[in-house]
């Protein structure tokens, strides 16, 4: 039962709750039919930017696209971004789990990285960006201009590919036909034009302590990993989490693979850390009132855990700044991301005040076909249903998306000291979106180092 439940891969139990899938195995081949090319341009394979978009796209793409992701194009340039142990782009290609070929498989959808495509043969979208700003277009557009690099960007470009093709795996007629993109100097903004682009950062947040390592608190690390550190022994990372990996953790932790199951998170993560030059520090314990922060440990938290209770304490912890995402777990609101920032005008006691574990129903009449053939083949019972049922749906890319936003306005805060305190995002109409500034410079209190 238990191996069940954990083992799961939580895209596939989007097929579950939504009734699409009959069977727990139909949602899972469901999945395993779904493949993924990405092809790189020759001018664009030596950039960072591009490097980041490429190797974000393949990094969710592959644990989500079950069937698999093949890549193509110039990929024997040398590796510009410090983020998986390798040399060149095909290495790093490697190391991920793709697949390198000689040209796009046939009817499967594609991500072009610094080229256009025909988009003739079927969905093709192209990922862009322009300093902080990134996305897609479909991939015969044109362009942003992608003179101004800024690796967070292609973080962002490279995961919305993959929520593109996915959605038109998932049977969205209008993906692919559209622009989708972001601002991460300012959410509100129009992605597209010149106003929504920020300043180069000259220096860059040092110290972070991060509550919560799994499929967002790796996702931070995804991004802290891709900023462009001339020195990344000057960084510290605090982790801190209690649990161990499991064998669904790889369908939605970035940093996880199925040989780290039954490792703790922490170390799994330290090692990962370690190979990119950078400090850290384990904390395993829980998240509770009781924890505050020493004046020589770090001022600046990221927090991805998704216990109302413990988000609810985070002011009182003592950091300095602190943001904080997340996400829907539904199978109707799983691409939904929602990040804080405190201090803000309304605390994190209010924000969380009174919100306790949410009911699920064991009425096997008004679950998905999906639990009631578990329970009639006698897989599982009435308590395994209902712990089934309480799994979310999950995927990769939503959290990327999160981490690029966030660990892009701790960056922003070095530029001017102001930061969104407030975003809501959709990625299934990423243009209705909002945001709240905090207006006014303040002061950056946290450690920073040169970029």
């Amino acid at each position: 039962m238990d191996d069940l439940i954990e083992g799961l891969n939580r895209s596939a139990k989007l097929f579950v709750d939504s009734g699409v899938a009959k069977t727990v195995e139909e949602a899972m081949d469901r999945l395993r039919a779904f493949r993924l090319h990405i092809v790189i341009g020759e001018g664009a394979s030596r950039r960072p930017t591009h490097q980041a978009a490429l190797l974000t796209a393949l990094n969710c793409g592959r644990r989500t696209f079950l069937g698999g992701v093949t890549v193509s194009g110039a990929l024997q340039a040398p590796l510009a971004v410090r983020i998986v142990p390798a040399e060149t782009l095909a290495d790093a290609v490697r190391h991920l789990k793709g697949q390198i070929v000689q040209e796009a498989p046939a009817g499967v959808p594609v991500i072009a990285i610094g080229t256009a495509l025909d988009p003739a043969d079927g969905f093709a979208v192209r990922t862009t960006f322009s300093g902080w700003c990134g996305g897609i277009v479909p991939a015969s557009a044109t362009p942003l201009d992608e003179a101004t690099e800024f690796a967070l960007s292609g973080v962002l470009a490279g995961a919305l590919g993959v929520a593109e093709a996915f959605a038109h795996m998932d049977g969205d007629i209008m993906a692919g036909s559209r622009a989708v993109g972001l601002s991460l100097w300012d959410p509100a903004a129009d992605w597209r034009l010149a106003v929504a682009d920020g300043s180069v950062p000259d220096v860059l947040p040092a110290d972070f302590w991060l509550i919560g390592l799994g499929h967002l608190g790796q996702a931070f690390l995804w991004a802290i990993g891709l900023l462009p550190y001339p020195n990344p022994d000057e960084v510290r990372l605090f982790l801190q989490d209690v649990d161990t990996v499991g064998a669904s953790t790889e369908s939605t932790s970035v940093l996880t693979t199925a040989a780290d199951d039954g490792e703790m998170k922490t170390r799994v993560c330290a090692d990962w850390a370690r190979a990119r030059g950078f400090k850290s520090r384990l904390v395993e314990r829980r998240f509770a009132q009781d924890l505050r922060v020493a004046p020589d440990e770090p001022a600046l938290g990221l927090c991805g855990v998704d216990n109302p209770q413990a988000r609810a304490l985070l002011e009182g912890a003592g950091f300095a700044t602190v943001y904080e995402a997340g996400l829907g777990d539904g199978s109707g609101d799983f691409r939904l991301i929602r990040t804080h920032s405190f201090p803000a005008p309304v605390s994190a006691a209010e924000v969380w005040a009174d919100q306790g574990e949410v009911a699920v129903t064991t009425d096997l009449d008004s679950l998905p076909s999906a639990y009631r053939d578990l329970s009639d083949r006698g897989t599982l019972d009435q308590c395994g249903v209902t712990k089934l049922a309480q799994v979310a749906v999950g995927a990769p890319f939503v959290g990327m998306v999160a981490a690029a936003l966030v660990v892009a306005q701790t960056v922003r805060m070095t530029v001017d000291g102001i930061r969104a305190t407030v975003c809501n995002l959709d990625l299934t109409c990423l243009q209705h979106r909002s945001r709240v500034m905090r207006e006014g410079s303040e002061a950056v209190i946290f450690k920073t180092t040169k970029a």
